[in-house]
């Protein structure tokens, strides 16, 4: 890594964070998506310890991601029509007190039935905490965006550290229940928090002012799901997929060793290469258009991934796994900044959580089937072409459709900076 890229992320990190009203919008967000990579694992242990069912931990889990997949944009929808603060703090509320409900009733050992009930309606009221703040934090930067979006991509990996250490330590010194309570304390804070940011009330009436009254089901605004905006909802749904397959083959490659205690830092990696990345990517100035650099990152990524075929044990995965991690915060970064001048003035929380509910069918359609493959004793390397074929196929699809995305990416900013002065 060039020490002179490191040494320019950083000056432009700080002036990022010294912008009026990122910090106050940047450290609830943290606090609010720590659950993002904490939900999972931790619906999986308590529901499991309330029940002794994997089989119904894991319907209650699926349940809670379907639906948060399913009603994410309707919430973003709410936000872009100028009430982004009242959904934070209904849905930051409304969330973690069904969590905690589910915790009594998991205590009392109820029935099933109203253990998925609660898990389905909790996924309803997850609170579009990240939606929220990617079109929030690079509005209050403009001379930043850029490494906003970087930072936003660092911030989703740091979670998805974070939020399992948390899950660990907890569980260490009580048991899964608390990791459930504090999951939803957490969601309540960082919600609440982000409403309250100064920036986040302001910047959506900026929006609002220079682009007309939302009303994105009226056939004379633009169309949100372009066909450039559908590349790229399928080219994150495919990565999504291939994320998917390995995360499930990854712990049965360690159990097989006999070392599955190692699994969790061997994925670790992933993300440890991933926030480098990240910062490495903040100091660089491409060249490219950010279609074509969407389109190279792919590339790269699905190298990567094919790089997996060469490990022999777990250390040498970790590695692999670290290197082709260090293109994944550029390639969320990228795709943030595309999703942003596509979507029409007004409707990018809409399309921020259309991306999301992309991720989360994606992510379960992949670890499904790895399921499927690995439960009917497909090699390791088999699984991995499975995986590479999905990100590849998503670096066709970019390449492909490289012109059509940089012209409608043109055409949004474009847009964008001619609606204020007609208003």
């Amino acid at each position: 890594m060039s020490g002179l890229a490191v040494v320019t992320a950083a000056r432009r990190y700080r002036a990022l964070i010294a912008s009026p009203g990122v910090a106050r919008v940047a450290v609830p967000s943290l606090i609010g998506r720590l659950p993002y990579g904490m939900a999972t694992l931790v619906f999986v242990l308590a529901v499991q310890h309330g029940t002794g069912s994997y089989a119904i931990a894991g319907i209650a889990t699926g349940v809670h991601s379907a639906v948060t997949a399913f009603t994410a944009p309707w919430l973003g929808r709410l936000c872009d029509r100028g009430h982004a603060a009242a959904v934070l703090r209904v849905t930051g509320v409304l969330y973690a007190a069904l969590l905690t409900a589910m915790v009594v009733v998991l205590w009392r050992q109820d029935p099933v039935w109203l253990i998925i009930a609660l898990a389905a309606v909790a996924g309803a009221a997850n609170p579009p905490v990240g939606a929220v703040t990617r079109v929030v934090l690079p509005g209050l930067a403009p001379a930043h965006a850029k490494t906003a979006y970087a930072f936003d991509a660092i911030t989703v990996e740091l979670t998805y550290v974070l939020g399992p250490m948390l899950i660990a330590l907890v569980i260490a010194v009580a048991n899964p229940y608390v990791a459930v309570v504090l999951t939803a304390l957490l969601a309540t804070v960082g919600s609440l928090g982000l409403a309250a940011a100064p920036g986040l009330t302001a910047r959506y009436h900026e929006i609002r002012t220079g682009a007309g009254t939302a009303a994105p089901l009226r056939r004379d605004r633009p169309r949100l799901l372009l066909l450039s905006m559908v590349v790229v909802l399928v080219v994150g749904a495919l990565e999504a997929a291939a994320y998917g397959v390995m995360e499930v083959a990854i712990p049965a490659y360690a159990a097989d060793l006999g070392t599955p205690q190692f699994a969790g830092a061997v994925v670790a990696a992933w993300s440890a290469g991933s926030i480098t990345g990240g910062i490495w990517f903040s100091g660089l100035n491409p060249r490219l258009s950010q279609a074509k650099l969407f389109a190279l990152l792919l590339c790269l990524n699905t190298l990567g991934f094919a790089a997996m075929l060469l490990a022999h044990g777990l250390p040498s995965l970790a590695l692999i796994l670290f290197l082709g991690g260090m293109v994944i915060s550029p390639t969320t970064a990228v795709e943030c900044a595309l999703v942003t001048d596509i979507a029409p003035t007004g409707r990018s929380t809409e399309a921020f959580t259309l991306v999301g509910t992309g991720i989360y069918v994606g992510f379960a359609a992949g670890s499904s089937l790895s399921g499927v493959l690995i439960s009917r004793g497909t090699a390791l390397s088999s699984v991995i072409l499975v995986a590479t074929a999905m990100v590849g196929f998503g670096a066709l699809l970019a390449l492909s459709g490289r012109r059509r995305i940089a012209a409608d990416a043109a055409r949004g900013v474009a847009t964008a900076v001619e609606t204020p002065a007609r208003a």
